[in-house]
Formats: structure tokens, C-alpha cells, sequence
């Protein structure tokens, strides 16, 4: 059985929702493929993943001035938390057909880890540390200057 690729928003401003296209064969196994080049609106400059995360411990906690980022827990589960200053929502991240595309200037953050969870990341951009925003009342506000300029 082959499973399309769909893709939804939610109230959180620019994030979107991916069900990835997948293949269901119980004879030789699954697979899940996302075309970077046409599903994706950026190319990857960065993967990494995540895990031995202890189930009490939240990563991410930042927002990105510029680089984009795709979330995928290829194994287990972990939970994401995205927010854009005004709206936020929670997402279970417990399959490899399920991403999460989050644009710059989102606070993100996952928790609730499994023991098992491995969470993959694509970005839009190498490692910069001048593009984070690690500071919640910081991103706030600049969400409100921001805001006012638009």
C-alpha cells in the first residue's frame, strides 16, 4: 500500500505538517521518502540527530533568526512544542512518516523523550551560533518589533 505525501498547516505561523509518503509491505518492510527538492522549501545544509536524550531533559529551546528545520523521531517518540509569540501547539513525534517543518523565528522545543527516540533534523543552514535565540523574552519581543514592521 502506498501512502501520498500531505501536508497540513496549524495555528502556529508558518509551521506545517507532514505525513510522508510511505510504502506499507509487510513481506520485505516499510518505507518512508520525502522529495527534498519538491515537498521541502529549503535545500538541507545540516542533518543531526538526537538521542540517549533522559526522558526529563528538553532540548531545542531557541529559535532561529534565519535557518529552517524539518523534525522527524525516525525511532521511538519525543514530543515538540512549537510557538510564534502568539499561538503555540504540541505535537507527539512517534513515527518516521510524520515531520514537522518549522520556519525561522519559531520557538521550538522537545521533550518527554522515550529511552529509544533518535529525532533527525534537516536545516536550512549550517551551524551558526549567531542565529539562535536562546532567550524566551528576547524572541517575544523581537516577534513584536517584528509584527509592528509588517
Amino acid at each position: 500500500m502506498i501512502q501520498e505525501t500531505t501536508i497540513e498547516t496549524c495555528s502556529v505561523r508558518g509551521v506545517r505538517l507532514y505525513e510522508m509518503r510511505h510504502v506499507v509491505d509487510p513481506v520485505r518492510g516499510n518505507l518512508t521518502a520525502l522529495e527534498l527538492s519538491q515537498e521541502l522549501p529549503f535545500a538541507a545544509q545540516r542533518i543531526f540527530l538526537t538521542y540517549d536524550i533522559p526522558s526529563e531533559s528538553t532540548r531545542g529551546e531557541h529559535a532561529h533568526r534565519l535557518c529552517e528545520q524539518f523534525l522527524v523521531c525516525v525511532h521511538g517518540e519525543c514530543h515538540l512544542r512549537v510557538d510564534d509569540g502568539e499561538n503555540s501547539e504540541e505535537f507527539c513525534l512517534n513515527r518516521p512518516t510524520f515531520g514537522v517543518l518549522v520556519p525561522p523565528m519559531v520557538w521550538a522545543q522537545e521533550h518527554l523523550h522515550s529511552a529509544d527516540s533518535v529525532l533527525m533534523v534537516l536545516a536550512s543552514r549550517p551551524y551558526e551560533a549567531e542565529d539562535y535565540i536562546r532567550d524566551y523574552s528576547e524572541f517575544t519581543a523581537m516577534v513584536k518589533g517584528w509584527k509592528k514592521r509588517t
